[in-house]
């Protein structure tokens, strides 16, 4: 079968590989439909994220099941559903918790999609994906919901719900303040739309790139545009800060930003990788801040931005650069883009 595959710098091409055979009788095999760009595959396409290639590509999507084992009840071949990134099994100590990003069932970095586990898992840019554990993994396609608005419910558009919805659940009317700043920046936006969907106070978007600020005022939110010294010097306080910056001064920038029990999330993965960020923790202890970083429990966190936007309330296509073909992605990958979706024919 064919499988695209990230090489090196703005290289990726379509490489022959074995098709996968079905993961048991709880897996199940899916035909991806729709995939959709992570922030991390244009950070790595771009060069951005050191990473050695070949690496399969895509880890958010749609796709019909093909065929599924004796034991899988939730979902049938035919049905359309929704793919996650992570691995999980559902029924281990973390699943049982809501932590599916941590199941203890595979290896902590199993997952579509992803370096280390590349080899075992591939990615959705493939003919046929191998499913495990399909009755927790696979969640159906709401009827009517457009696949192409549901194919970011596999990663990023959860990310940018955990980043808002629950802090603003425990702060009604809070004011946030999103730092963008890393490319691709779908999870900061997306991060912006919610707060706005939820009620939110104000809304702050930061960004020294044009084209995400005027995404983030399309969403509603007040915007100031970077310069050199991005959030150095500015003395106002939000009750809720997200760092999408992959800056690591920004994280501490933005914790001395956030106001007494606030809480500050930081979804750049990109910004840890050289190694420990360091944090104002005196100042965090006296106003009693909360600080949240890590993989996006996927499985867990779902429902809710997929029922916002079947309900018509959040509408995640604004972030969208661009949507092609199946035959088109390899060359539309290589260009930058905020959110790529890549629909296949069907």
């Amino acid at each position: 079968m064919q499988q695209l595959n990230y090489i090196g710098t703005r290289h990726v091409e379509w490489r022959d590989v074995p098709a996968p055979a079905l993961p048991g009788e709880t897996g199940a095999l899916v035909r991806p439909l729709v995939v959709s760009t992570c922030d991390m595959d244009g950070a790595v396409i771009q060069g951005a994220v050191p990473l050695k290639g070949p690496v399969p590509l895509g880890h958010e999507g749609v796709g019909e099941v093909l065929e599924t084992g004796s034991q899988v009840t939730r979902v049938k071949p035919g049905d359309r559903v929704i793919m996650p990134w992570k691995i999980a099994c559902g029924s281990c100590l973390h699943c049982g918790r809501g932590h599916t990003a941590m199941c203890i069932s595979v290896d902590r970095e199993a997952a579509y999609g992803w370096a280390p586990t590349a080899p075992e898992w591939g990615g959705f840019l493939q003919d046929t994906v191998p499913v495990p554990w399909a009755d927790t993994m696979l969640t159906p396609l709401p009827t009517g919901l457009d696949p192409l608005k549901a194919s970011g419910l596999g990663d990023n558009i959860p990310d940018g719900y955990r980043a808002i919805a629950p802090h603003i659940k425990e702060r009604p009317g809070a004011d946030v303040l999103v730092c963008g700043g890393a490319a691709p920046g779908s999870i900061g936006l997306f991060a912006v739309g919610f707060a706005k969907t939820l009620g939110a106070g104000r809304v702050v978007y930061a960004d020294h790139d044009p084209s995400r600020l005027a995404i983030a005022q399309r969403y509603g939110a007040e915007i100031w545009e970077l310069g050199t010294t991005w959030l150095d010097g500015i003395r106002q306080r939000f009750d809720i800060t997200v760092d999408a910056s992959a800056r690591p001064d920004t994280i501490a920038e933005l914790l001395r930003m956030t106001g007494r029990a606030g809480v500050c999330t930081s979804t750049s993965a990109a910004v840890y990788i050289g190694g420990d960020v360091p944090v104002p923790m005196f100042h965090m202890y006296r106003n009693a801040i909360s600080l949240h970083t890590g993989w996006v429990h996927t499985h867990t966190v779902m429902p809710e931005p997929m029922a916002l936007i079947q309900s018509g309330a959040f509408d995640p296509m604004p972030v969208t650069s661009r949507v092609v073909s199946w035959d088109d992605a390899a060359d539309a990958l290589v260009e930058p883009f905020t959110k790529l979706i890549i629909a296949r024919e069907t």
